[in-house]
């Protein structure tokens, strides 16, 4: 029987040079990695640590020839303290029933993702939209995962998808009904996953990548204290002083 703690064993499934889809023009390299069995809890906290992302069956780090602009970002969750406008904005959710549960694929699931990417320009002519692309993204997995539902009065209105390791969690994937839009559920999910996390002991709440200059991936700078893995290591980053609460 191999050792949970072990080192997993990985082999590259796709490697190949792609067109960024964060900075336009600069060149992206990704290698897709699958582990040879199921990551347990410890072998996926090592991985976050050493900045893996997961993406279905894969684990992948950023190895792109040109460009270092993406960090992989980790929130202190012992430390962590929401702002003024996410208390705001936990009060006007607090009509959401957060579920958890085992990913699940289902015609309402795969609409509603399908909405949420047309909405944000992310449905392209080669992506994939049928129920096979979403088990093979968000139900099929190479680490623990579960799936945290978001509903109002019995209607799904958003989905997580939340790798759990011993002392970390990972944000796989999240996505929302944009009829909603105004109650901006991917920040609402963030600050509902921290204090799950917070409730298991957990240190750090991975929320993928951040790119200073891709407007999408911003947001992931709001949650302090937090830190971002820049050239092999993770920095510090503080709350900036303009953002702090008065005393």
């Amino acid at each position: 029987m191999s050792d949970p703690h072990e080192r997993p064993v990985t082999h590259v499934v796709q490697d190949r040079f792609e067109d960024c889809i964060y900075r336009p023009g600069q060149v992206a390299r990704c290698p897709a990695r699958v582990p040879t069995a199921p990551l347990t809890p410890d072998q996926l906290d090592l991985l976050l640590e050493e900045g893996d992302q997961r993406v279905g069956g894969t684990v992948f780090r950023t190895e792109c020839p040109f460009c270092t602009a993406c960090e992989p970002v980790r929130i202190d969750i012992g430390g962590f303290s929401p702002s003024r406008s996410q208390r705001r904005l936990l009060r006007r959710n607090a009509d959401l029933v957060v579920e958890l549960g085992a990913p699940t694929m289902n015609r309402r699931r795969v609409s509603l993702w399908n909405r949420h990417r047309r909405a944000r320009g992310l449905l392209t002519d080669h992506s994939r939209k049928d129920p096979v692309g979403y088990q093979e993204w968000l139900v099929d997995s190479c680490a623990p995962t579960t799936e945290v539902r978001y509903m109002l009065d019995g209607k799904l209105l958003a989905v997580s998808l939340l790798d759990l390791g011993r002392t970390s969690a990972n944000s796989a994937y999240h996505y929302f009904d944009p009829a909603h839009g105004d109650r901006s559920l991917g920040v609402f999910s963030v600050l509902q996953e921290i204090e799950l996390c917070r409730a298991r002991g957990m240190k750090w709440y991975y929320l993928g990548l951040w790119v200073e200059e891709c407007s999408a991936l911003r947001y992931k700078s709001g949650y302090h204290p937090h830190e971002r893995f820049v050239r092999g290591r993770w920095v510090p980053t503080a709350r900036p002083a303009a953002e702090r609460d008065p005393e």
